[in-house]
């Protein structure tokens, strides 16, 4: 009864502070998400992007994308392993990509392109450019 009284005083130095506090932390849980998103320090899983392709459990994902002439397709290697981004027609080739590492194209000439990881020949991946 003693701890409920003090704390419902008005004029009680700590029930302000106590007060002042909370006020403080729910606009700091307020704000802090908003300059993080208009900042851009969101994270996003890498290779996940519009014109991106991850390599994660020996699979490009995802299987296919289609972009438009002119654009540029990422590959980001997820994986523990190795991998390569290899056209199966010859146009293109990674080289092998250690976990983390990436590789870019700009595929532009529209048409279809499929690629396979050189490693392991069932990873198999299409670009469609329009």
């Amino acid at each position: 009864m003693r701890i409920i009284h003090f704390f419902i005083l008005e004029n009680n130095p700590m029930r302000k502070k106590l007060l002042s506090s909370k006020i403080n932390f729910l606009i700091l849980v307020s704000i802090v998400p908003s300059i993080l998103f208009f900042s851009g320090c969101t994270q996003q899983p890498t290779g996940t992007g519009k014109n991106a392709v991850s390599i994660q459990n020996f699979a490009f994902n995802p299987s296919t994308l289609t972009v438009v002439n002119g654009t540029s397709v990422t590959w980001t290697n997820n994986d523990n392993v190795g991998h390569t981004i290899t056209s199966t027609s010859g146009l293109f080739h990674s080289g092998t990509l250690s976990q983390g590492q990436t590789f870019s194209y700009t595929f532009t000439i529209p048409g279809t392109y499929n690629y396979t990881c050189s490693i392991h020949p069932s990873m198999r991946g299409t670009i469609i450019v329009q």
